[in-house]
């Protein structure tokens, strides 16, 4: 095979679950969320991502490696800016939230967001292990603009939940493959077979165009069925991180108690909009949205972004939402979205005591 039908090295530093939630919900409040779909079920389905804070500067440094390798790199890297509202500040910044690597050669591999901060500053969160100065063109796209994606929160196309029963693996043939480049059979599992649980990820419907999908050659599926090293973002890439970090975003808001209530508007499908507040008094508190737009409401603490105390969604008028609790001093967060995933619109949300 001229063209390695792998990405990412199965060695990338796996880190706790409950480290790594932890973690993304103290960068983002929206990390946590529940499921719109089981807002009419006994149960909610809480979907833990990795991104980092919409707007964010992300500084990279690099750790070793050849000048001209580093400088294409960083120029593909630069390509993320123009679709998602991110800043990407390549220099020598010690504390860098992305640290670029060569080192181990034959592989490459990268923290999925925000895992990168649980990662000891002296050592890498990004690996390239085969681009050299006489590497194409067309290999360095596609392994900088796939590594970079698992960067900024990003998972493996062919693990989406979506992807399952989508392709044919001939599971035999993958073993063997990859045992010849020094992978176990639990490598192999953990990152070609099994798929993320539908609550522990964000995901479109499965999309083989993907940067994130791994090339898929003919002889390690049954039948008919091949992937080529996708080398651009696919149509789908664009819309999907464009949501996930929308330009024009309002970041995290304040929301001052029997203050006025703060208008706002879901300007892209998919946007979560935050807000932050701060109780001194234990008493009953009402949370609620008012407009035409049919959202959904969580409230996040107390003083942890990740517990999600309560959510709601019609209980207010019409298709707005209300949420009242006897809330202890601390810091709180309410999130808000719309409910339906593709749907925009404006609202208004307050905050009171009852």
């Amino acid at each position: 095979m001229d063209e390695k039908p792998q990405i990412c090295s199965p060695y990338a530093r796996r880190v706790p679950r409950s480290v790594s939630d932890q973690v993304a919900v103290e960068e983002r409040v929206d990390n946590v969320r529940i499921g719109a779909a089981c807002f009419h079920g006994a149960s909610a389905a809480v979907e833990r991502m990795r991104l980092w804070d919409n707007g964010r500067v992300l500084r990279v440094r690099f750790l070793d490696g050849d000048p001209v390798v580093q400088s294409r790199v960083e120029a593909i890297a630069m390509e993320w800016e123009q679709v998602a509202n991110l800043s990407l500040t390549f220099g020598r910044d010690r504390d860098a939230e992305i640290r670029v690597s060569f080192a181990e050669e034959g592989f490459s591999w990268s923290a999925v967001g925000t895992d990168a901060l649980t990662t000891d500053a002296r050592q890498a969160t990004m690996n390239f292990g085969w681009l050299y100065e006489n590497t194409g063109m067309r290999e360095y796209q596609r392994v900088v603009r796939h590594e970079f994606g698992h960067a900024l929160g990003m998972i493996h196309e062919h693990q989406s939940p979506a992807a399952g029963g989508v392709i044919p693996w001939d599971r035999p043939k993958v073993y063997a493959y990859y045992a010849g480049q020094g992978w176990s059979p639990e490598d192999v599992d953990h990152n070609i077979f099994e798929l993320y649980s539908e609550d522990s990820t964000n995901h479109t419907t499965y999309d083989p165009a993907s940067i994130m999908q791994y090339a898929i050659p003919d002889s390690l599926t049954i039948g008919s069925f091949a992937i080529a090293g996708n080398t651009e973002l696919s149509p789908m890439d664009r819309q999907f991180m464009g949501r996930q970090y929308p330009r024009g975003g309002p970041g995290l808001r304040e929301l001052v108690v029997n203050g006025d209530a703060i208008k706002a508007d879901l300007a892209l499908s998919g946007e979560v909009d935050t807000y932050h507040f701060t109780v001194t008094e234990p008493g009953t508190y009402v949370m609620e949205t008012t407009g035409p737009s049919d959202t959904v409401l969580l409230l996040h603490g107390p003083s942890d972004r990740g517990a999600v105390l309560a959510f709601d969604r019609d209980r207010g008028l019409g298709r707005n939402e209300r949420i009242v609790r006897t809330l202890l001093p601390g810091e709180y967060w309410l999130s808000v979205r719309h409910s339906d995933p593709d749907a925009i619109g404006t609202y208004a949300v307050s905050l009171q005591t009852r």
